[in-house]
């Protein structure tokens, strides 16, 4: 049995546009990919597989056709900008010499200023005041634009049945490949997705994988959705197959020929996570104690031994069911 695990937002391995994000995602609890294949591998795949070691787990990369900043970032406040003109001139001029009616800077040396002076006609305290939040800001602008980016990138391109857009195709091959291993090793497909992966995979199973022919002999015996969005999405009917009169009842359960069962994870302390229950039928829906910060608690689940385990119990009761666990 194959174990998938599709990512959320603001996941990157490599990139080279802003390298930088690797490194501010990691103060918001980001768990690296081999932690959270080690525990899916000590875990879950015993409980699905007489040879755990021998258990396919893979994971869907999609990073990489996420948000991508056309300009640089330059709409991002926190970041600099080029100079204008005036400012250059006065760059210069500070360099050259005293510039009239600058205010001196602290600890230049008498008759000249600083740079930074010398392109603000700001008082000193507002320029500070505004350096202040701007350094607060500027973690945070490592981070959310680039959430939110891979958020409306991957509504905006995800395509339909007809024309799949990249991300969806990219899930999709590795749907493919894991339904491949699967039959040859005779055992079903479990999928962890993680945050707006959740989002991804339910569009698959609602809409591309019932409209492509194709992808036919896919089917996810199996899903964990953690830190899941994915009842808040089918509230505001962002889903290609969400229906305009959709309630006050819940949304048909996804086509069992391409969903078993479903676990819908959130926490009372994850701002990020939603319910299922009551929005979706049928939905296996709880949530999880992660025991974290505000900060951390949306990655909490990847890297809490309880949350596999419990995982892997949901597993256990699920597999052989042709509909909602």
């Amino acid at each position: 049995m194959p174990i998938v695990f599709v990512h959320g937002v603001a996941v990157r391995d490599v990139d080279e546009q802003r390298p930088e994000l690797a490194r501010a995602t990691r103060a918001f609890g980001e768990v690296a990919w081999p932690t959270i294949q080690g525990h899916l591998r000590q875990h879950v795949a015993p409980a699905i597989s007489t040879d755990p070691a021998g258990v396919p787990i893979m994971r869907v990369y999609w990073g990489d056709l996420g948000a991508r900043f056309a300009f640089g970032g330059r709409s991002l406040v926190s970041r600099p900008q080029d100079l204008t003109d005036a400012a250059a001139q006065a760059l210069e001029s500070a360099v050259e010499g005293p510039v009239e009616g600058a205010v001196e800077a602290t600890g230049s040396p008498e008759g000249t200023v600083s740079t930074e002076d010398a392109v603000s006609t700001e008082p000193r305290g507002i320029r500070r005041l505004r350096d202040l939040a701007t350094s607060l800001r500027r973690p945070v602008e490592d981070f959310v634009p680039v959430f939110l980016g891979d958020v409306m990138t991957y509504v905006a391109t995800r395509g339909t049945a007809q024309a799949p857009g990249p991300i969806v195709e990219r899930v999709l091959a590795g749907l493919e490949a894991a339904a491949f291993a699967a039959e040859s090793r005779g055992e079903p497909i479990v999928v962890l997705t993680h945050s707006m992966g959740g989002q991804v995979v339910y569009d698959i199973v609602t809409h591309f994988l019932p409209r492509m022919p194709e992808h036919q002999g896919v089917r996810i015996d199996f899903w964990c959705a953690a830190a899941s969005q994915v009842g808040y999405f089918e509230e505001l009917g962002l889903f290609l197959e969400s229906a305009p009169d959709r309630g006050p009842g819940p949304t048909a359960y996804p086509p069992s020929e391409h969903l078993g069962g479903w676990w819908n994870v959130w926490d009372h302390a994850d701002l990020l996570s939603f319910r299922a229950e009551g929005v979706i039928d049928g939905v296996d829906d709880s949530a999880f104690f992660a025991a974290g910060t505000l900060a951390t608690d949306h990655y909490r689940y990847l890297r809490n031994v309880d949350f596999y385990r419990t995982l892997a119990a949901k597993v256990r009761a699920s597999i052989g069911q042709t509909g909602p666990a």
